[in-house]
């Protein structure tokens, strides 16, 4: 995991990919991306209004989803597809697929071998492609080591006999 970085320096990072953007450099769109940046990937609306709320920098819920609508808008962000339920954001850093585990639900990077939007590219269709997903499921290592080690204890405790 990279080393966080000093705030200032994010905070000039952020507001330069704004100004790029062609967006102003409020401070809820500030604080929205150094969330996205300190605090991991894939952060529903709902994890980034915690989160800020931790950071002593509150934002109501309907401000979180017009600054998210507004970074979207301008390809600061990704919205990752993981399946039904909440829509999860994240920096648009570059292209990658996901790895969802079944068992415990994280979500881990999975870079995309060409790195170029999209990768892949259908032999039939009647249109231009922005955007493709793919999503990996299976169980993660540690959802595996966990599995093999209660294997493991299980098999070693008498059974009972009736």
């Amino acid at each position: 995991m990279d080393a966080p970085r000093p705030a200032n320096l994010a905070s000039q990072s952020s507001a330069h990919r704004l100004r790029e953007a062609g967006l102003r450099a409020t401070q809820p769109r500030l604080n929205v991306l150094h969330v996205l940046t300190d605090m991991g990937r894939h952060r529903s609306v709902d994890d980034i209004v915690a989160d800020l709320q931790e950071q002593g920098t509150p934002l109501p819920r309907t401000s979180v989803y017009g600054v998210v609508a507004a970074l979207l808008a301008r390809g600061l962000l990704m919205v990752t597809d993981v399946g039904p339920g909440r829509a999860l954001y994240e920096l648009a850093d570059g292209w990658h697929h996901h790895f969802v585990c079944r068992t415990c639900g994280s979500i881990q990077d999975v870079p995309c071998i060409v790195e170029e939007r999209p990768c892949l590219s259908p032999e039939q269709i009647d249109g231009n492609v922005d955007e493709a997903q793919v999503i990996f499921r299976g169980r993660c290592s540690a959802c595996l080591a966990a599995k093999n080690t209660r294997s493991k204890s299980l098999g070693r405790q008498p059974r009972r006999r009736h």
